[in-house]
């Protein structure tokens, strides 16, 4: 099964356009090459979906569809099979028959190769004969936005780097088994969301399978944690701290890093104004910017490094800090005027995950959020610190002006219960 409905990809639109290609009928090379062209990811979106026997007008569905004939079903999946072992080096991607408002549907999910690059003929229907030097022309395909085509000379020497360095996240654990997953998930799921694959000694777990779903993970991929420390004095130095660390699941752990800010830090205010029936309301810190501050950290983090994610909350502001920084492509005024667009994400896995959990839109759009975030509370503008070789940034949230004055009362609260 694929884990998304196609109900969802249909009417939800939860899936960018570059990750979605819809066919009217089969047209065995054109699919081939798309196919080919999602292995390939050099977009580094994790692949995306293809979805035969609906029309689409400037790449959106129209509905309902026209649907396959259902004699035509077994035959279209067997010749996909047949035409996707023409790719080189092979890929297959998962194949499911489904119903839509009383049509049948091709629906193929084509995940991110970790092989390749991939190759596939122009003419699918070529046949290699024996003692020929050139019996069909390859080509590396690839969807640099919404249109699958093949790689010109310098997306080639991108393409072939990419694969150079496949995330780490994606690459199989050799030391992981199936015991240090928490009990109660599936093999055929984990499986199904592409976290696991089927060897035949059992199943192998991938990195990403112990991030996602590891009741701790820390323990074979060190630094798979985040740290907090609570400052209660208004030296940062001071011995009157509250720390805390967050183990499980790296989307877990988001979650329980929020609620703890949520309920033992962030504070609203109402303040009246003479001569206005309605008052000012503000908090100190604004959760949305937060949680995707958090969240960005996590999302970018590189774990190979044995470095936590690290979170120190002073008097009069909040710093987040994950290792790496970002890309030395980046611009970093650009950046932190929200008007940067990463060209290729460091854990896209991650980022498909926690789109689908609703913890990220895996669009970009996190600083400008924050920044939005900030403005609409009338915050200040945060601060993002790295160094010449991105070995690290620090996002810092400061605190809103009008609760400045009650700084030396800051560490007379005590936090709350927390499990």
């Amino acid at each position: 099964m694929i884990p998304i409905k196609i109900e969802t990809l249909l009417e939800g639109r939860k899936v960018e356009q570059n990750r979605i290609e819809y066919k009217k009928g089969f047209n065995p090379a054109d699919i081939v090459h798309t196919i080919c062209a999602y292995a390939n990811d050099i977009a580094g979106v994790d692949g995306g979906y293809l979805v035969i026997g609906v029309k689409a007008e400037n790449g959106i569905p129209v509905l309902p569809p026209i649907g396959l004939p259902s004699e035509l079903l077994d035959d279209i999946q067997l010749k996909i099979f047949q035409y996707c072992n023409k790719i080189e080096l092979r890929y297959i991607p998962k194949i499911d028959v489904v119903e839509y408002k009383g049509v049948n549907l091709v629906y193929l999910k084509c995940a991110a190769g970790d092989a390749g690059p991939y190759q596939a003929p122009i003419d699918v229907y070529s046949k290699r004969e024996s003692g020929k030097v050139q019996d069909r022309t390859m080509k590396y395909w690839i969807r640099p936005a919404s249109l699958t085509t093949e790689a010109k000379q310098n997306e080639l020497a991108e393409l072939f780097e990419k694969f150079a360095l496949t995330p780490f996240v994606d690459r199989i654990n050799n030391r992981a088994s199936m015991e240090h997953i928490r009990r109660g998930y599936l093999e055929d799921l984990l499986i199904s969301e592409e976290v696991a694959e089927e060897k035949d000694e059992g199943i192998a777990i991938k990195n990403i399978g112990l991030l996602m779903f590891g009741e701790r993970p820390d323990k074979l991929i060190a630094g798979t944690k985040i740290e907090l420390v609570r400052f209660h004095d208004k030296e940062a130095e001071a011995s009157d701290f509250t720390e805390k660390t967050f183990y499980g699941p790296i989307w877990k752990q988001v979650k329980d890093v929020l609620d703890y800010i949520k309920t033992n830090v962030i504070e609203e205010k109402v303040v009246k104004v003479d001569g206005r029936a309605e008052a000012d309301r503000f908090f100190n810190y604004p959760y949305n910017a937060l949680e995707e501050a958090v969240v960005n950290a996590v999302l970018h983090k590189n774990y190979k490094e044995d470095v936590p994610v690290e979170i120190r909350i002073y008097l009069d502001q909040i710093q987040i800090i994950n290792f790496p920084g970002p890309d030395h492509y980046i611009d970093m005024e650009k950046f932190a005027a929200g008007k940067v667009r990463a060209r290729r994400y460091r854990n896209p896995k991650i980022g498909e995950f926690f789109k689908e959990i609703d913890l990220s839109e895996k669009k970009s759009t996190s600083i400008s959020k924050i920044l939005r975030e900030l403005k609409r509370n009338g915050s200040p503008l945060p601060e993002f610190e790295t160094d010449a070789d991105r070995t690290y940034m620090i996002t810092t949230i400061k605190i809103h002006k009008g609760f400045e004055f009650e700084k030396e009362n800051f560490g007379q609260k005590n936090d709350r219960s927390f499990d």
